[in-house]
């Protein structure tokens, strides 16, 4: 059955399997090239030679994935086809003729992105996560703190562990060169159904452990390509921290604290709206007649370090509360200078027990002695509804004082630098502006404290057999 010059369909090439007929070759001389076999769908072979004949006039179907439309290509295009795979087969690339034709592909919007063996992009997402997040091996991290900028060791730990319980999970296997924008959409959903009790916040520091890594990947020519651009984020409202009332914390006071350590560390939150790590570094020398010299914080993690801000700050202490802590610190054996003393000589105690015994009195504020079962779930209910943690006390701090002064001024005790306008005057903060804090600070907290004279007993008994 001749079709012309450029095209012959020879009869002992179209042969029946079960059900249909199959064109096992087709052979043009300009080419000197056959195609492999496909299926004509017809079961009867001049059925079968009319759907050939179509093919060559109107092109030949392309095999595809079930779920793609079939489409045609001419005659022409499928043979030069065939002929740039057998090449492709053949030659001995080089990695720059990958490169062009990465870049022939991606023009023609056919691919994001190619892995190709050997480059950086064909590290595992889940290996290069994994090095991104370690502290000693984080090119990342050194690339920060080579520029003045910390990021703690704490920090490094929980986002490493966010890599294995999230991350890796659902990029097994996957290289950072395959990851798509559709990959982060698609986990992003994922994580919030799987994990519907986190808050929005704690999804969005999820998503950042992974995201934060990408973009540093691709600004430093890891990748390709940025996955990240376009990405739908996380709401940034966090559920709202309770607060006592005045009158609560007067009363939380009142209630007999076996923990001594504790309770102070809690009114030392309370009457200067330090953080739990500022209060836990603070040495001898640090306390002052009238001010705390605010230089360090602790964490168990990193050990001594700077402030959240990196920048030192005097803020105002009761007289009462000052007594108390120079009191309290005389009862630290191992001679480290630490005010709130641990068991390990090296290192102050730990923030376990001040945020334990703070919920544990709450507790008791709301249940009384010996509540009933059902009491006590109705009471547990309560303050999990006000979410009363220790940092609340920060929060006290600064919505009581903010009452009587200046958010700016109240903001040097803080240290808060969440404000524009605070930071274009927190370089120039007058002594007076100090003195005005450190008068309402003892109006608005004085009538607040319960008698905080300290037996001379043993440092067990101050601490409550904790540290």
């Amino acid at each position: 059955m001749p079709l012309g010059s450029e095209g012959v369909v020879d009869a002992s090439v179209l042969s029946a399997h079960p059900g249909t007929y199959l064109l096992r070759s087709i052979y043009r001389p300009r080419y000197q090239k056959r195609l492999t076999a496909i299926s004509t769908g017809k079961d009867n072979r001049d059925d079968a030679l009319i759907v050939i004949a179509g093919w060559l006039k109107e092109g030949v179907p392309q095999r595809q994935a079930e779920h793609e439309s079939q489409s045609r290509r001419p005659l022409d295009a499928l043979i030069s086809s065939n002929q740039l795979f057998l090449g492709l087969k053949r030659l001995d690339l080089t990695a720059q003729d990958v490169l062009k034709i990465e870049k022939i592909l991606k023009e023609k919007g056919l691919v994001e992105a190619i892995v190709k063996k050997g480059f950086k992009e064909a590290e595992t997402l889940e290996d290069y996560l994994k090095r991104f997040w370690d502290y000693d091996r984080s090119p990342y991290i050194a690339d920060k703190r080579s520029h003045g900028i910390n990021l703690g060791k704490a920090y490094a730990r929980t986002s490493s562990e966010r890599v294995v319980l999230y991350w890796v999970p659902n990029f097994k296997g996957k290289r950072i060169g395959e990851v798509t924008r559709q990959n982060l959409k698609d986990f992003s959903i994922a994580i919030a159904k799987k994990h519907d009790k986190l808050s929005p916040i704690t999804l969005r520091q999820i998503m950042l452990v992974g995201v934060t890594a990408l973009r540093w990947a691709f600004a430093n020519e890891l990748i390709p390509n940025d996955p990240t651009i376009g990405l739908t984020g996380y709401s940034t409202k966090a559920k709202k921290r309770g607060v006592l009332s005045p009158k609560e914390a007067e009363d939380l006071f009142k209630l007999d604290w076996k923990d001594k350590r504790s309770m102070l560390i809690n009114l030392v939150a309370m009457t200067t709206g330090l953080r739990i790590g500022e209060i836990l570094a603070l040495r001898m020398e640090d306390i002052g007649e009238e001010y705390l010299t605010i230089e360090s914080s602790f964490s168990a993690i990193d050990g001594l370090k700077s402030t959240k801000t990196d920048e030192p700050r005097s803020v105002p202490i009761i007289p009462a509360i000052r007594d108390a802590m120079l009191n309290f610190a005389r009862f630290n054996p191992h001679g480290n200078g630490y005010v709130f003393f641990g068991e390990k000589k090296e290192r102050p105690c730990g923030s376990y027990s001040p945020a334990f015994e703070l919920k544990r009195m709450l507790f008791k504020l709301r249940a009384g002695e010996n509540p009933t079962t059902e009491k006590k779930k109705e009471v547990t209910e309560y303050w999990a509804k006000r979410n009363v943690v220790f940092h609340s006390w920060r929060h006290f701090y600064a919505s009581r004082m903010t009452d009587k002064l200046e958010a700016r001024k109240v903001m040097l005790a803080t240290g808060h630098k969440t404000e524009s306008v605070f930071k274009g005057y927190s370089g120039h903060a007058l002594e007076s502006d100090l003195s005005d804090v450190a008068v309402i600070t003892g109006e608005v907290f004085g009538g607040l404290l319960p008698d905080l004279s300290m037996e001379q007993g043993k440092t067990q008994e101050a601490t409550g057999g904790n540290v």
